[in-house]
């Protein structure tokens, strides 16, 4: 009796087989915007003009200043450390690392002249460069073989914010910065020539032949973006484009599906929407030029069966996107929160679980720095998980359009999506939940005409 119980439970294991899949899943690093502050400490900044970014740690292990940046600072060397000791202690093998784009503080060369005393513009790019060498080497440090992606933000430039030179010294250099953590396996040997000409480029993910990480360049796009050291008669906002379509084209032909990395993203920009003056549609704040952003959302359309998933930062928020097509949801955006507290965030990062042979992303977990005024109180704690957070099983174009409806529907899901906005900062929450409609509007309205239908058709939502 035993015997035929047991041969009926086999045979309908493999006449259902076809109906289990078992999940390869993987794990990722994911984080953004750590903008590293080398002048935190103005004491220390003419050392570090005189000495290599090797001496660089142990310039900064003497500054008498021994707790984190807070809110309205960009991150000091103890932030910077602390983020990646925790990263590396929740996940020390990742499969992988994405990190999109602003290694660089704010206001990086006007602090430079003000704290060194020097206006020498190559004494300026020399110490540029040693910040950004000293940011991947400590990177590196706590992840020394594993495969990084990285973005190049609009506040990494020799000549200033939003005025990266298309194919110029910077890009140069960081192609051969970054060419080592980019090409750990060897399967990415031509990243810093592809990378030095505009700052984008294919590349290939570990152990994987179909699947191919296009990394963007996309302060090009941004209404802000000035050629000013380079050729301005250049377009390289529409050059980036037509090599984005050419690429996505030669990936279908192949059939290989992408996932794509980039700092800013396409659509609205929320906060200064919200601060900026005027009627609802003059306050509307796009964050591309319209005419690359109106590309750009066509070619998401029509390659958006072989874009798995999209990876952006820049905004400091814990936020996302979603690209509709005839008010189908057919891609989406995640926006990754910071580790620079700059703008009222706590510093967070996310671990993010995924398929290895879809590569179709499942699950995040966010960790965030509480306390952060204090060193001694100050630790980092989880926050939530996506699936159980949003109540989705899986992150997909559909599960975000739920996601979207549910925060317009539920006060009580938009109070936690709130609350997730700026990793749990108890003071940001109440002027961000006034502003919730701001928000919502922005997640699937990425034109001016779009979302200025949706903010400003009803005037009692709308908050002057």
């Amino acid at each position: 009796m035993k015997k035929l119980f047991l041969n009926g439970v086999i045979f309908w294991f493999v006449a259902n087989a076809g109906a289990f899949q078992i999940l390869d899943e993987g794990k990722f690093l994911n984080f953004s915007d750590v903008h590293f502050d080398p002048f935190y400490d103005s004491t220390l900044v003419n050392e570090l003009v005189l000495a290599d970014y090797t001496a660089w740690e142990n310039i900064f292990l003497t500054s008498k200043i021994k707790t984190f940046s807070s809110y309205g600072s960009d991150c000091n060397y103890l932030l910077f450390e602390s983020a990646l000791k925790e990263m590396s202690s929740k996940i020390p093998n990742p499969d992988f690392i994405i990190i999109t784009g602003d290694f660089m503080s704010h206001n990086f060369n006007e602090e430079f002249e003000q704290y060194s005393g020097i206006k020498n513009t190559d004494t300026l790019n020399i110490f540029i460069e040693k910040t950004i060498r000293f940011i991947t080497s400590t990177i590196v440090k706590h992840f020394p073989s594993t495969v990084i992606y990285p973005t190049v933000g609009n506040d990494d430039a020799y000549c200033g914010n939003y005025m990266i030179d298309p194919g110029g010294p910077f890009l140069k250099m960081l192609g051969e910065t970054w060419e080592a953590i980019v090409n750990v396996n060897g399967n990415n040997s031509s990243f810093r020539e592809d990378f030095s000409k505009g700052g984008y480029c294919m590349v290939n993910f570990p152990e994987k032949d179909n699947f191919k990480m296009i990394i963007l360049n996309t302060v090009f796009f941004s209404t802000k973006y000035k050629n000013l050291c380079g050729d301005t008669s250049l377009d390289p906002g529409a050059d980036e484009l037509n090599w984005l379509k050419k690429t996505l084209e030669n990936c279908k032909l192949n059939n290989q599906k992408v996932w794509m990395s980039y700092h800013i993203p396409p659509g609205i920009d929320i906060y200064a929407t919200i601060t900026d003056t005027g009627t609802c549609e003059e306050k509307v704040f796009p964050s591309w030029n319209q005419k690359y952003n109106s590309e750009f959302i066509k070619i998401f359309y029509e390659y958006s069966s072989i874009i798995n998933s999209s990876f952006a930062g820049h905004f400091h928020r814990d936020d996302f996107r979603v690209f509709y097509r005839e008010n189908v949801p057919v891609s989406y955006i995640h926006i990754t929160p910071s580790i620079s507290p700059i703008y009222g965030n706590n510093p967070a990062y996310q671990i993010i679980t995924y398929v290895k042979n879809s590569h179709e992303l499942l699950n995040y977990d966010t960790y965030y720095l509480k306390n952060i005024k204090t060193t001694d109180s100050a630790y980092w704690s989880f926050e939530y998980d996506f699936q159980s957070g949003f109540g989705q099983s899986k992150i997909s174009p559909i599960s975000m359009n739920d996601i979207l409806n549910s925060i317009a529907a539920d006060t009580i899901y938009r109070s936690r999506y709130i609350q997730y906005y700026t990793a749990d900062n108890q003071k940001a929450f109440p002027n961000d939940y006034f502003n919730w409609y701001y928000n919502w509007c922005g997640l699937g309205n990425l034109t001016i005409e779009d979302y200025a239908s949706c903010l400003c058709l009803d005037s009692t939502v709308f908050k002057k």
